[in-house]
């Protein structure tokens, strides 16, 4: 599991995440990948400037699963019209993060 708590103000930790999400994928281990605190802030569009970061962002959301926390998303304000049209999002619970992390083998957090 990748974990991007990073926002927009520290987004080269949200790019690294993205890169190795990109390698795992590579290595045909497509992560989950999870955004939350700040990091949801990645999720809108036009936050990467680079259209290299945006492809990573968009190949993980085509190939592994992108999740949102929910309460994240709710602190800073962020609906479903404020994310990322081409991404596919799940938002999930507190409760269902928990359960995804204790199936996995191990998380990195960015």
């Amino acid at each position: 599991m990748i974990v991007i708590r990073s926002g927009p103000r520290r987004v080269f930790r949200a790019i690294e995440g993205l890169r190795l999400a990109v390698a795992m994928l590579g290595m045909d281990r497509p992560p989950l990948i999870v955004f939350l605190d700040e990091g949801v802030q990645c999720l809108r569009e036009g936050v990467f400037d680079d259209p290299v970061m945006n492809g990573y962002l968009h190949a993980s959301s085509d190939l592994a699963q992108i999740t949102a926390l929910s309460d994240s998303l709710k602190e800073h304000g962020l609906g479903d019209k404020d994310l990322n049209p081409g991404l596919e999002i799940k938002a999930i619970g507190l409760d269902e993060l928990t359960e995804m992390m204790a199936g996995c083998e191990s998380v990195a957090a960015f």
